[in-house]
């Protein structure tokens, strides 16, 4: 910083860029916590709407169930594979 030493003292000078230097650090630390925190809150904000996910259906119905030997035929058709 370049000031006539009337405008302001070397002390002052030396003394404010000490301070700004360790803002540096306080400012990453403030910044690093912050997106911290949110990321956190993001995996509660999602684990609370996947609590709120209805269930998919049984994978195999009780009720009436498929006979034991089904599938026993079928086709299978692939159009226009890349």
């Amino acid at each position: 910083i370049l000031l006539p030493s009337n405008v302001i003292k070397p002390e002052d000078v030396g003394l404010s860029l000490s301070y700004g230097l360790s803002l540096n650090g306080l400012l990453f630390w403030a910044l690093f916590t912050s997106c911290f925190v949110e990321n956190r809150m993001v995996s509660v904000e999602r684990i609370k709407q996947f609590t709120n996910i209805p269930s998919e259906a049984e994978w195999v119905k009780k009720d009436n169930p498929p006979p034991p030997d089904w599938p026993d035929h079928g086709s299978l058709e692939l159009r226009d594979l890349q």
